[in-house]
């Protein structure tokens, strides 16, 4: 133990001797889950901006109007007033959504004959076209009901015919688990996780190299120290960086994000340790056998937004290529973020992510088996270098 504490103080005193490094470690995740908050903290997209074409000016048209004006998921833009205007609009991003009303809206109205209103809406953004039409449909609907009870009520029918002619068919709807359609809730704590893999795999990723370059890795082969007493006292420091961040990323999220995270403490705390420990183990076996910190930064960052993207997180994995699903399934991130997703999002239990903890704790097995065996290759000294030293308790405080 005290062979494993000493390795430990000594990689913590490198991390805090190296100010870019300790500014990874813990002022990186905070400063990118602030970032991702501050981006989504909104959390419901409302106040689109609408430009209204009013071709008929009548009454009845601006009745329509202000069934758009009276509603705040929609903010009308007065500047957009000709169908030139909105399309310049919608070009230059003045608006995301347009209406335009017929010359002859009111006549027809007027005749009961069929009319209908143009909208449209910029759909090369998918979050505010998938909710811009969901508004439209909310206002419209509305707005038509209003109108057929305001003209059945004209013809004489009492309040209760008029509402037996309109409530023969009706239907209720529910929305589980993300009701408020909530970006935040959908998408933070994915980034959130990918941040925790990325950071924690470029920390204990530049352990060993870093030693390579200096000439001092050699030490720690010489030394009469087992193997796993070296990847646990170099990894440790990490490790405990990389679940402290989890937690206080946790509670951003929930505190001021207002991301929804529910379910089980102790299942949300065991997904965690089992990926902070698969995360330090895959970045110490990285850092063994790349040969200097520039290879292990290439590669490591390379891999984030591919992962992040095939994962099944942003974008559901039933209409992903299986050969890339099949491989993301090789990667702890996918398993970490379903499981996760499940128990914060849909508050299951551990029947429903038991596959999930159960691929995690044979990764977790796999990964630290070979972080803990790794090969000591002994290697010539070099011409000027550090002296060997192979003391039981080396590295010491001291060093």
């Amino acid at each position: 133990m005290k062979q494993i504490l000493n390795i430990a103080h000594y990689e913590i005193m490198r991390i805090f001797r190296e100010r870019v490094l300790l500014a990874i470690l813990f002022i990186v995740p905070l400063l990118y889950a602030s970032m991702f908050g501050l981006v989504y903290v909104s959390a419901i997209l409302q106040h689109v901006p609408l430009g209204i074409v009013d071709l008929d000016h009548s009454q009845e048209s601006r009745a329509v109007v202000s069934a758009f004006e009276n509603t705040s998921n929609f903010e009308v833009f007065p500047q957009v007033s000709t169908y030139v205007d909105l399309e310049a609009g919608m070009k230059n991003g003045l608006v995301r959504a347009g209406v335009v009303i017929p010359a002859d809206y009111s006549q027809k109205l007027a005749q009961h004959q069929l009319t209908q209103i143009l909208t449209v809406y910029d759909g090369s953004n998918l979050i505010y076209g998938f909710n811009t039409r969901k508004y439209f449909q909310q206002v419209l609907n509305t707005f038509s009901a209003d109108h057929t009870a305001a003209y059945l009520s004209g013809l004489g029918m009492t309040k209760r015919e008029i509402t037996n002619v309109m409530d023969t068919v009706s239907y209720s709807m529910e929305v589980w688990y993300n009701p408020t359609f909530s970006y935040a809730t959908f998408i933070y704590m994915g980034l959130v996780l990918m941040t925790l893999q990325q950071i924690g795999l470029l920390g204990v990723g530049l352990t060993v190299t870093r030693e390579k370059e200096e000439n001092s890795w050699l030490q720690f082969l010489c030394a009469a120290v087992p193997q796993w007493k070296i990847f646990i006292g170099k990894a440790l420091p990490y490790f405990i960086a990389n679940f402290f961040n989890y937690g206080l990323l946790l509670w951003i999220a929930a505190r001021f994000v207002n991301v929804k995270i529910e379910g089980s403490v102790g299942l949300i705390l065991l997904l965690g340790l089992l990926f902070d420990l698969i995360v330090v183990s895959v970045g110490f076996i990285v850092s063994v056998y790349f040969p200097n910190s520039l290879l292990v930064t290439r590669y490591l960052m390379l891999i984030s937004v591919p992962i992040f993207v095939a994962s099944g997180y942003s974008w559901p994995s039933t209409h992903i290529p299986a050969v890339i699903n099949k491989l993301l399934r090789t990667m702890p991130y996918t398993w970490m973020a379903e499981g996760f997703r499940l128990l914060t999002v849909k508050n299951l239990g551990f029947d429903y992510i038991a596959d999930k903890i159960m691929v995690l704790i044979l990764m977790a097995a796999a990964t630290t088996f070979f972080a803990l065996t790794f090969p000591k290759r002994r290697k010539p000294p070099a011409q000027i270098g550090p002296a060997v030293n192979s003391a039981l308790d080396y590295p010491n405080k001291n060093f």
